[in-house]
Order: C-alpha cells, then structure tokens, then sequence
C-alpha cells in the first residue's frame, strides 16, 4: 500500500517516489495546493475503492496521516 500511496503522490505532484516519507508533508511540498489535494483524495478513493468523508480528507496533510487514514479503512 505504502508504494502505491507514494506512486499516486508523486504522479500528481510530480515528484520523485523515493523522496516521499513519513515526514512528506503540504508544508514542504511546493507544489501541493488545494487542487492537487482534492485530485490526490479521488486518485487514492478510486484505487482503493474507499469513500473518504470530510473530516478524513482535511486530516490527510501527509503522506503518514494518508497512511494513518487508509489504513483505518481499509
């Protein structure tokens, strides 16, 4: 799951996977704004067939809360 998590990232925020960690953040990626945010939930409901609630999607602001939450989920 971690690698498809970090697949999705960095195709929508077109960075390389193997920078993305635990400490990968909207903070320290330039290009993560509200718009990639709202692509990069759809692309991670639609891979892992989950629904993301409100809630969920504003606690998700790196790539360990997106872990955190998948795995609440999943």
């Amino acid at each position: 799951m971690e690698e498809r998590v970090k697949q999705i990232m960095a195709d929508i925020f077109d960075i390389n996977p193997k920078k993305i960690n635990k400490s990968t953040s909207m903070d320290n990626v330039d290009s993560w704004d509200s718009l990639k945010h709202i692509n990069l939930i759809l692309e991670l409901e639609q891979e892992f067939k989950i629904s993301l609630d409100t809630k969920e999607i504003e606690s998700m602001l790196s790539f360990d809360d997106i872990l955190k939450t998948l795995k609440m989920k999943l």
